[in-house]
């Protein structure tokens, strides 16, 4: 498996959100393509979405590449792990106690949804 941490790293050092940049680091696995991946992180970015946008980005391609029970079960797994890494699920409070800053969300996020896939 290539590195999709690094994708997804250098993604977000450019033009795109949190979300996104995991997002669109892992659109292969999620069956779509860049293109779309950029449109569907959009909203998740910023805490918008009251959870972590990498959080989300990571759920989504859960939720796309694999069936509904199963989906749900790697999702636990990851909410889990991602709260054991970082202190927190919520986007507002991982930014306002200064858990881990963006950038080390995305790249926790993409190791974690990495090790999970391969």
């Amino acid at each position: 498996m290539e590195n999709k941490v690094l994708k997804a790293v250098e993604f977000m050092q450019g033009p795109l959100s949190c979300s996104q940049s995991v997002l669109c680091a892992f659109a292969d696995d999620a069956g779509i393509s860049f293109d779309d991946a950029k449109k569907i992180g959009a909203p998740y970015s910023g805490g918008r979405k009251i959870k972590c946008g990498t959080v989300c980005a990571a759920e989504i391609v859960l939720q796309k590449k694999f069936i509904e029970d199963k989906a749900e079960k790697l999702i636990a797994e990851f909410e889990k792990k991602f709260f054991s890494k970082v202190g927190a699920l919520n986007c507002r409070e991982i930014r306002s106690k200064n858990l881990r800053p963006c950038i080390g969300c995305v790249e926790d996020s993409a190791t974690i949804l990495e090790q999970m896939l391969a």
